[in-house]
């Protein structure tokens, strides 16, 4: 029987319960703000993949600290938001007490599935004889209220690999048993012998659709049709600034056939009126912080390290920055 530890149990971790569930994994669930919905009525997730179906985690907990005894985890899924850098505890000091307990051993594997870039480096440090995973999500879903998890359409793929890329084989196998599992549960499940190719290709959609979304307040096919062709140019200027700057840094296939895929995803809604609200509007119009440094931040302060001019991505940076800002702020008053 494989443990997981799943930290963050919103609308993506609500998914990868029912799926790890479905793998005959056993799930700890780390539930904040929905603990009481989800341990009165459990989780009822609608999707076009998996059906209408409520489950419960095998154990439901509030925090990392009050994780059942007699447990030790093969796994830690972490699932939460990417926020400011700054933010304290960090979330290498937030798993300290867990992965300094019995509920661990050096083979316990954390599986970072998170945006941005520039992510795993301090978990890497602080813990360098766990695996360490990093992981790459495209799983359109919302959870409107606590405990009711909507997903949106059939897409649920989940890339992951080592980092670094030339970790130590036990490191390679755990990388390849949690794909394994995911793919068991009835995902698609993409094993990476770089995963920052991975990390950059999403980077193409992240960085573009996720600011110009929650400034315009548009979907993403709704923006492409509001000011043809300067919309289209805008997002297109954006990835080429990211693929400029992947070609400086050296990764490989982030490349204008790559950027010219991820637009078509977008203009195929445009055409047919369905586009999608990213990640950043749904948190715009909830009221809640978004994930602004390690998409946006974290990108254009390496163009400025690396001498690559990104006009476009650092004009979205600050306006979304100062939204940021603004939405803390009021959320601290």
């Amino acid at each position: 029987m494989v443990n997981i530890l799943l930290y963050g149990t919103g609308s993506v971790g609500s998914i990868y319960l029912h799926q790890l569930q479905r793998a005959n994994c056993k799930v700890t669930a780390v539930c904040r703000s929905n603990y009481t919905a989800v341990q009165q009525s459990g989780i009822t997730l609608h999707s076009p993949l998996f059906g209408t179906v409520t489950y419960r985690p095998d154990h439901i907990i509030r925090s990392l600290t009050d994780c059942p005894q007699g447990v030790v985890y093969d796994y830690i899924l972490i699932t939460t938001k990417a926020l400011s850098p700054d933010t304290r505890p960090t979330l290498a000091e937030q798993l300290r007490p867990l992965l300094t307990s019995p509920h661990t051993t050096p083979q316990t594997a954390i599986v970072l599935a998170q945006n941005g870039i520039d992510i795993e480096q301090a978990l890497a440090d602080a813990y360098p004889t766990h695996p360490l995973l990093s992981a790459v999500i495209y799983l359109p879903a919302t959870q409107s209220t606590p405990g009711i998890t909507h997903h949106a359409e059939r897409l649920n793929r989940i890339e992951v690999g080592t980092y670094p890329a030339s970790a130590p084989a036990h490191h390679q196998a755990a990388a390849s048993h949690f794909r394994d599992l995911m793919a068991a549960g009835g995902g698609d499940a993409i094993l990476h012998p770089d995963i920052q190719t991975a990390r950059w290709s999403k980077l193409l959609l992240n960085a573009s659709w996720n600011p110009i979304c929650a400034l315009s307040l548009c979907t993403d096919g709704g923006f492409l049709l509001t000011s043809t062709p300067f919309a289209r140019d805008l997002v297109w200027g954006i990835m080429m600034e990211i693929v400029a700057l992947a070609a400086k840094v050296g990764v490989p296939g982030v490349d204008e056939g790559a950027a010219r895929e991820k637009l078509a995803i977008a203009e195929r809604r445009a055409e047919t009126g369905t586009g999608r609200e990213m990640s950043m509007l749904q948190d715009v119009r909830a009221g809640r912080p978004f994930e602004v440094e390690v998409i946006l931040g974290n990108t254009v302060r390496l163009g400025r390290r690396w001498g690559v001019e990104m006009p476009r991505l650092e004009t979205v940076y600050a306006l979304a920055k100062g939204r940021y800002d603004v939405l803390v702020g009021a959320l601290g008053s």
